[in-house]
């Protein structure tokens, strides 16, 4: 149950980092300076699901929390 939590929240922050509007390429993970071209629909399917994934940690945390407590 909690490496479920742990693979949420980084596939999460990983879309989050890839969606950021600032960073055009991926510099610091690789050598080629050529950006990431997304188009409108791309961008609003992955901001999709990042919301989805934000949804899915909070409630996958309020299950953990009230299932911990139960013990």
């Amino acid at each position: 149950m909690k490496s479920f939590w742990y693979i949420l929240g980084f596939v999460t922050m990983v879309l989050i980092l890839i969606n950021n509007p600032k960073y055009t390429s991926l510099g610091g993970f690789s050598s080629e300076s050529t950006g990431l071209n997304f188009t409108r629909s791309t961008q609003k399917n992955l901001q999709i699901l990042i919301t989805i994934n934000i949804c899915l940690f909070l409630v996958w945390t309020i299950l953990y929390v009230l299932s911990s407590n139960m013990y």
